[in-house]
């Protein structure tokens, strides 16, 4: 979650149907496409961007606590249905109609845990160095599968699937990437910490009671520094959503900075996706849905310098904004990927919309 879209770091397949509409000046016409499979090159001129089709990693927690429902009760009544099972119900609803446009792929964590296991903190928290299920056209219905075939159990190894789900993206890096995390909030299995003094994910003498209890540490650090390697470093956004997640304002406070992290947090208060009713669970992968595939485009001209390019929404200007509340922000300048954010990402969603801009290649245009 395996078929890549186009070669590897090429953009090929990445534009709609024909993959045309790209139009260059005379000055530029030369050489526009030099170095599709590689960083995109700075020529002056005036360019139609293209939106990019981009392939989507849900990095989805597979804990034993998925099992609960949204309020945190174990045992789910008749008519209610599990954090789990609302995530399922939620990706088929919302992202499955978009199986022929979108990429997607999965990576579960943990991984599944034979029968007799669920005590060994090892096993109960391992995730494989594996992708799991790679981006692929058409792929949703696998992913949606692995939902109906397992079945909650064991830690939160959170930083861990953060970590190779990214790794793994990183090697496709002229195409747009990103990673969707769902989890109810908190992160645990760094066997490197103290039980004896950390903040425990379970009753405080659960961390302390042994050598095990460090497994139940809050790995907050870890998950964070994951998440923010994935987006600054491989220029791999990253959108966080917590189901339920409200028991503790410290899991809470986990999900904001790692959607702060990763890039893509929610405009105001909670930072993160906070899910807390099964219609907020939809409505938040809509917004997610649509900011990715239809906010995301490639400039086939990037400058070295970020200013030296003025972007146009129907021949208006649209002012960059690093904070990523309302205009555009680079996503992988080198690549020439950028995306729009608040009413700017409204207005480039019309059927109708044209963007583009000027690059000059120098700050002073």
């Amino acid at each position: 979650m395996s078929l890549w879209i186009g070669a590897c770091g090429s953009r090929t397949g990445l534009f709609g149907p024909g993959g045309g509409g790209i139009t260059i000046s005379a000055e530029a016409s030369a050489s526009a496409d030099a170095s599709l499979d590689g960083p995109t090159p700075c020529i002056p001129g005036r360019f139609s961007f293209e939106i990019a089709r981009p392939q989507v990693m849900f990095v989805v927690d597979r804990s034993g606590s998925m099992a609960f429902t949204l309020d945190g009760q174990e045992t789910v009544p008749p008519g209610e249905q599990s954090r789990w099972d609302l995530l399922h119900d939620a990706l088929e609803e919302t992202v499955l109609p978009l199986d022929n446009q979108l990429a997607t792929g999965a990576k579960f964590f943990p991984e599944v845990i034979p029968d007799g296991s669920i005590d060994v903190p090892e096993i109960s928290c391992r995730t494989d160095e594996t992708l799991g299920l790679a981006p692929d056209i058409g792929n949703m219905r696998t992913v949606l599968n692995v939902f109906r075939a397992t079945r909650p159990r064991g830690g939160t190894p959170t930083a861990e699937a953060i970590r190779i789900a990214a790794e793994q993206l990183a090697a496709r890096r002229g195409v747009a990437r990103y990673i969707v995390v769902a989890t109810d909030g908190a992160p645990n299995c760094n066997g490197d910490l103290d039980g004896r003094n950390c903040v425990c994910t379970t009753p405080r003498s659960t961390c302390s009671a042994n050598d095990r209890g460090r497994f139940s540490c809050l790995d907050d650090v870890r998950a964070i520094d994951a998440v923010r390697e994935s987006a600054d470093v491989r220029k791999i956004p990253v959108f966080v959503i917590g189901l339920g997640s409200t028991e503790r304002p410290e899991f809470l406070r986990v999900l904001d900075d790692m959607a702060v992290a990763g890039g893509r947090p929610r405009a105001t208060a909670p930072r993160h996706y906070n899910v807390q009713r099964a219609a907020e669970l939809s409505s938040a992968l809509v917004a997610i849905r649509d900011s990715i595939s239809k906010c995301t485009f490639l400039t086939p001209s990037s400058p070295e310098d970020p200013d030296a390019i003025a972007v146009e929404i129907d021949g208006a200007i649209v002012k960059r904004d690093p904070t990523r509340r309302d205009g555009w922000d680079w996503v992988d300048q080198a690549y020439g990927e950028l995306a729009f954010f608040g009413a700017a990402c409204e207005r480039a969603q019309s059927g109708t919309a044209k963007v583009g801009g000027v690059v000059s290649c120098t700050a002073d245009r």
